[in-house]
């Protein structure tokens, strides 16, 4: 019986790996941890072409320079290169930032398929990708996909297949890093390691045991200090040209032409980031869905009252006939109850308005740039631009408004955006101040009489 092919899966979070790996094992998966590690180990099977496959599912990683658990679980398998393919997902729409980790895989192995996967997504926002163009300059092969509806799928088990088999030997083009790097990184693989294991070891400051590779450690270092390009200077180097090669690639395969969202955005950004527009733009789309609110909410707020009137003329009416007090059903009656739907018919109308609308406005794109324009105010007064979301959310409710301050990222601004927010008048709050404007500019008027 032959042994199963060993494969793994890698790429960026969010990118439909989880869906490749669905797609490829069906129901011959389960799911564990990794030895040693917290982090989930998901692994499958299938077969293909009289061979057996078994797929490993690396968490979803940005980089192979390690921040968490799941970067170092995903860089050190890789790096233990205990596969025979390695299949690198890629997200069509944002192709730039997927690159930056194909890269780093492709100096590692070259036993590389990258899926270029949510063509479907990239067709939506016209962007285009040339895919001969993209092979040619990763040195690998570059399988169109959208795994969701299993497009390409097959063309990825045949290129798997091909790798595998070794009927296709890739050959990745590598990044070629500033003068100091490469030459420190020739001194090592001169002494017999492997390219990536002295970007590694350069990378994390460790000195080797052995003593033929400590010398030409301690050689490369020099040369690292002698440019100033050692420590963090080396990783922020190394990044840069990961990035800038990302970035030449993806401009030269992918065209981006103008979606109708993105249209759209522009015209918005005209008009509510104006000098001029944004101002009297903010204050007109506030003031029309105010005017809405309290206009829309008569209505239903009417229809509630009457329903809850002649709902407590009938339940009155029915404790009294079964012989309960009118000391008692004026209390609950009367007094709780009455009480009680009120709050409803007055404030359950305006809420189910006011935040619809609100939700809207968010799903065009008009609060975050109103966040934007007020928040040099909110700065000038030690505050926070998105603060202005939640406060106009208060008038409402305060407590959605304060449950709102959740999206502020700093606590000092947050606490102020939670205790000023009570000063919003909220919809069941409105009422009595209007009221007391009322009284005061009639008394005014008599008075100047």
């Amino acid at each position: 019986m032959k042994a199963e092919r060993k494969i793994a899966l890698a790429g960026n979070p969010n990118v439909g790996k989880s869906t490749v790996f669905n797609e490829l094992t069906g129901s011959n998966q389960h799911t564990g941890n990794w030895t040693g590690k917290t982090v989930d180990l998901a692994e499958g099977c299938y077969y293909y072409k009289y061979n057996d496959y078994k797929l490993y599912d690396l968490p979803g990683t940005y980089s192979l320079v390690i921040s968490s658990k799941e970067e170092e679980v995903a860089r050190d398998f890789i790096e233990s290169l205990d596969y025979e393919c390695i299949v690198c997902v890629v997200d069509a729409t944002n192709l730039e930032r997927n690159l930056n980790l194909v890269l780093q895989i492709s100096e590692i192995t070259d036993k590389i398929v990258v899926l270029l996967n949510l063509c479907d997504e990239a067709k939506k926002r016209n962007i285009k990708i040339n895919c001969e163009k993209l092979s040619e300059m990763l040195g690998v092969p570059v399988v169109r996909a959208t795994a969701r509806s299993g497009r390409g799928i097959n063309n990825l088990l045949e290129a798997v297949h091909n790798i595998v088999t070794g009927n296709e030997n890739p050959k990745p083009k590598g990044i070629t890093y500033i003068s100091p790097i490469e030459q420190a990184v020739g001194v090592l693989e001169r002494a017999g390691m492997k390219r990536y294991k002295a970007l590694r070891m350069l990378e994390d400051g460790k000195e080797p045991d052995d003593l033929k590779l400590k010398t030409a450690y301690m050689k490369a270092q020099g040369i690292l200090e002698r440019f100033n390009v050692s420590g963090d200077n080396f990783i922020e180097s190394r990044t840069l040209s990961v990035f800038q090669k990302s970035d030449l690639i993806s401009k030269t395969v992918s065209e981006a032409l103008p979606s109708r969202a993105e249209k759209r955005e522009k015209i918005l950004d005209k008009i509510l980031m104006g000098k001029y527009t944004a101002i009297p733009c903010m204050l007109l789309i506030f003031a029309v869905v105010l005017w809405i609110t309290i206009a829309g909410s008569n209505y239903p707020s009417d229809f509630l009252r009457s329903v809850f009137d002649h709902f407590e003329i009938w339940l009155a009416d029915a404790m009294a006939d079964i012989g309960i007090s009118q000391t008692i059903i004026s209390l609950v009656v009367n007094g709780v109850l009455r009480v009680l739907l009120w709050v409803v018919a007055v404030m359950l109308p305006p809420m189910a308005i006011f935040f619809p609308l609100f939700a809207i406005l968010e799903d065009f794109g008009v609060l975050p740039r109103i966040a934007f324009n007020l928040d040099p105010c909110f700065k000038s007064c030690g505050a926070c631009g998105k603060q202005s979301l939640t406060t106009c959310m208060g008038y409402g409710c305060n407590a959605v408004g304060v449950t709102g301050a959740r999206i502020i990222d700093s606590p000092r601004e947050r606490k102020i955006a939670i205790i000023t927010n009570s000063l919003s008048p909220c919809n069941g709050r409105l009422p009595p101040p209007t009221l007391w404007q009322l009284l005061w500019l009639k008394t005014i008027k008599i008075l100047l009489k």
